[in-house]
C-alpha cells in the first residue's frame, strides 16, 4: 500500500487512527556526486556566504576572521532546537522569505551558515494532555511539510546521512523535534504516529509535569520517570527517536538515563554553574552525559545564560560544557524564535559565524570546532540509529 500524504496521516491521527507499529523509515539516498557519506564527516564544502566587502572588513579588523569563515562554512552546522514552525502555523511565517523580524528563515540560515535545524514542533501546556495536543502537535508538523515542499532550498530529513546529504547539496537540513512529552498523551501508539510523520526527538516534558515524567519547573508527582515513562524512553529508543531531557527534573533526567540504550540529548540548555537556573545543567548532570555519550546543546536565550548576557557569555557556556563533559558532548541549541531576549552579538542566525570565531579566539582547535558546530550531534544521531536497528533485529 502506498504510503499516505501527510495531510491525510493528519486527519487520520484526528480521528485517532493510528498504525500499531509502523515500520522505520527508509534512509535517504545521498546524491549521487557527493559519493558516500562517511562516518564522522563534518565538511560539506559549503562557500562563505558573506559578501566581499563583509569578508575584508572583518578579516581586516583580526586576520582569525579567515580561518574562521572558511571552517564554518565548510563545517556542517546544525541547531538543537529552532521554534519557527510555531510562526509558520500561527502567523503564516513564510520559511523561504527573509525576513527583518524574529530569528530563523532560509535567507538568514543560509547566510548563517547553519546547515540543518530540528524545528520544534512545540504544543504549550495549555494544550493539556489528551487528543488536543496531539492535534496542534500534527498540524504544526504539516505546516513545516507543506512549506518545506515547496522550497528547493529546503529538505526535511530524518537521519544523520541525510543532513550530510543535504548539506552537500547546498539545501537546508530540516528535523522535526516534538517540544512537549503531554502530545504523546501517555501513548506509544501515538510516540509511533508521531515518529512516522518525521518526529526525530521527543523532550519529555516542557514546563509542566505529565503522565509519564516530572519536569524543572512544575511539581513532582513521579519523581522522576514513572514506569510509563520508562516505557516510552525504550520505545524512543526502538524507534531511533531522540530522547531530550531539556526541561525535564534532575530526578528526570537521572532516570531516564538509567533506562536509555542510546544517547540522549539536552536540545537547548545552558550551565548551571555559570547562571543558577533550573532550566540549566549543572556540573554532575553534564559529566553523567558525558559517560552517556549524549550532547548538551547550548541555548542562547539570555535569561538562561546570565544578566547582561553577550556573545562571550554564550561563549562562557560553550566552554564550560566542553571543560566539564568533554568536546565531543557539545553542540549548539540556540531557541531561536522561541525566546523573547537574546544575548548582544546573537541576534539572529546570521551571527553564528561569530561563534565560531570566539571558539577559535579562545584556543578552540578547528577539529573540535567542527564537533560543537555539528559533528557531535550527527554523532549521536548515528548512533541512535544504529541502537534502533540493533534493537528491532534482536526483536525488541
Amino acid at each position: 500500500m502506498p504510503s499516505l500524504p501527510l495531510p491525510l496521516a493528519v486527519l487520520l491521527a484526528g480521528l485517532g487512527v493510528a498504525c500499531a507499529k509502523p515500520a522505520p523509515p527508509p534512509p535517504e539516498p545521498a546524491p549521487v556526486a557527493a559519493g558516500p557519506v562517511a562516518v564522522g564527516d563534518t565538511s560539506d564544502g559549503g562557500a562563505v556566504a558573506l559578501d566581499s566587502a563583509t569578508v575584508a572588513r572583518l578579516v581586516a579588523q583580526d586576520p582569525l576572521w579567515a580561518d574562521a569563515l572558511r571552517i564554518h562554512y565548510d563545517a556542517v552546522a546544525i541547531d538543537g532546537h529552532v521554534d519557527t514552525p510555531m510562526l509558520m502555523l500561527d502567523q503564516g511565517y513564510a520559511l523561504g522569505e527573509r525576513h527583518r523580524r524574529d530569528h530563523v528563515d532560509l535567507p538568514r540560515m543560509a547566510e548563517g551558515g547553519l546547515d540543518g535545524a530540528f524545528f520544534s514542533i512545540y504544543v504549550a501546556r495549555s494544550y493539556g494532555e489528551g487528543q488536543a495536543a496531539t492535534d496542534r502537535a500534527l498540524a504544526m508538523i504539516e505546516a513545516v511539510h507543506r512549506q518545506v515542499a515547496g522550497l528547493d532550498e529546503a529538505t526535511l530529513v530524518r537521519t544523520a546521512d541525510g543532513v550530510v546529504a543535504a548539506s552537500r547539496r547546498g539545501q537546508r537540513a530540516i528535523l522535526l523535534g516534538l517540544e512537549g512529552g503531554h502530545a504523546l498523551q501517555g501513548s506509544p501508539d501515538v510516540l509511533r504516529l508521531l515518529a512516522a510523520n518525521g518526529i526525530r526527538y521527543v523532550t519529555l516534558t516542557h514546563s509542566n509535569t505529565n503522565s509519564f515524567a516530572d519536569a524543572a519547573t512544575d511539581a513532582a508527582r513521579w519523581g522522576g520517570l514513572s514506569d510509563l515513562g520508562r516505557e516510552l524512553v525504550t520505545e524512543m529508543n526502538r524507534l531511533g527517536v531522540l530522547v531530550d531531557l531539556s526541561h525535564v527534573s534532575d530526578s528526570t533526567f537521572e532516570d531516564a538515563l538509567a533506562v536509555t540504550r542510546a544517547p540522549v540529548i539536552l536540545s537547548h540548555s545552558s550551565c548551571r554553574a555559570l547562571h543558577d537556573h533550573v532550566r540549566n545543567a549543572s556540573d554532575d548532570m553534564l559529566r553523567a552525559l558525558a559517560d552517556n555519550g549524549g550532547v548538551v546543546m547550548i541555548n542562547f536565550f539570555a535569561d538562561y545564560l546570565g544578566p547582561g548576557a553577550t556573545l562571550a557569555t554564550a561563549l562562557d557556556h560553550v566552554e564550560h560544557a566542553v571543560r566539564v563533559a568533554g568536546v565531543d558532548h557539545v553542540g549548539l541549541g540556540s531557541d531561536f524564535d522561541g525566546v523573547p531576549a537574546l544575548p548582544d552579538g546573537l541576534g539572529d542566525v546570521t551571527r553564528l559565524p561569530w561563534i565560531t570565531h570566539g571558539l577559535l579566539e579562545r584556543g578552540v582547535s578547528e577539529a573540535d570546532v567542527r564537533k560543537i558546530l555539528g559533528g557531535n550531534v550527527l554523532r549521536v544521531m548515528r548512533d541512535a540509529e544504529r541502537v534502533a536497528a540493533e534493537m528491532r533485529e534482536g526483536g525488541a
